[in-house]
């Protein structure tokens, strides 16, 4: 069977063009318009469903784990139409690519900033405009975008030199705590003989709390959003997350406006993005020193 399934799909499409382009600008801007309200409307159920019990939760930390530039809205937008989603474009994207959207696939509505405009009071603003996507898995390509077991050993020491503080062994742990941010001599205290799992679970935290705490906050203040930030670290480099508890999670969000979830959820998505982004630096950094000696022993 060819692949000649797209020539329909993209007759369809010049068709809707065709259609829109003979709307006047009126009937377009209340169409636009109108696309825009649906999508904030279904982005306020997301945002609903995704904080209502602690599996809609994991699902929605899961989906932000594997799209880390994607916004807190765009996540909670993925996470309520496909939760399995790992790989985003747009028709035009795909079909360059050389790949064809199945027939039949709905498309992934997702929002993206728009035009600068002024406000009446002079402020200036920005418009959004409703993106249609298609996932990978709506295609007929055969890509596995899917996590790969991480290089234990690389992940690890990218960590460790992301931490803002010193990082200090000890044999006299508090408790069943593996590591332990302690302000008043700015370290982390860790375990001695942890695996590399219960290392990168337990030192990914406190690095968050460390950063937090470099802005004046308390270990009370941010210790649910470094849990949160680290189980995304933990799904974004690849180390298992089963032992994660979210059950207590839909308690902290009861009662709360969408919009002010979504600003809990930006803290969370900005903390594992400021340690993602630390230990990226570190590993490409760690890429160029190894290139260098390579090119110098030639």
């Amino acid at each position: 069977m060819n692949n000649l399934d797209d020539l329909f799909t993209a007759g369809g499409e010049k068709n809707e063009n065709k259609s829109e382009r003979s709307y006047n600008k009126e009937e377009w801007a209340a169409k636009k318009q109108q696309e825009r309200t649906d999508a904030f409307e279904l982005l306020d159920t997301a945002t609903k469903e995704a904080v209502e019990n602690c599996e809609t939760f994991r699902d929605y930390l899961l989906v932000q784990s594997r799209f880390g530039r994607y916004s807190v809205s765009n996540a909670l937008l993925i996470a309520y139409q496909n939760n399995e989603a790992t790989y985003l474009a747009d028709f035009e994207t795909w079909k360059e690519k050389g790949v064809f959207v199945n027939r039949g696939e709905k498309a992934i509505t997702l929002l993206e900033p728009g035009n600068e405009f002024t406000r009446e009071d002079g402020t200036t603003g920005f418009s959004v405009n409703v993106k249609r996507m298609f996932d990978v898995s709506q295609t007929n390509s055969r890509r596995d975008y899917s996590r790969r077991e991480p290089d234990e050993r690389r992940v690890l020491k990218a960590l460790i030199a992301s931490s803002p503080c010193d990082i200090r062994m000890t044999n006299e742990p508090e408790g069943n705590v593996c590591a332990r941010y302690v302000p008043k001599d700015d370290a982390i205290y860790i375990r001695q003989g942890l695996d590399g799992y219960d290392i990168f679970r337990s030192l990914s935290q406190e690095i968050v709390i460390a950063n937090f705490a470099k802005d004046g906050f308390s270990r009370e203040d941010c210790s649910f959003t470094a849990y949160c930030a680290s189980y995304i670290l933990c799904e974004r480099s690849g180390f298992d997350t089963g032992d994660y508890n979210f059950e207590k999670a839909p308690d902290r969000f009861k009662e709360a406006e969408p919009k002010t979830i979504r600003g809990q959820l930006d803290k969370i998505r900005d903390s594992a993005n400021e340690v993602s982004q630390d230990m990226r630096r570190v590993m490409e950094e760690q890429q160029k020193a190894k290139r260098s000696k390579d090119d110098g022993a030639r």
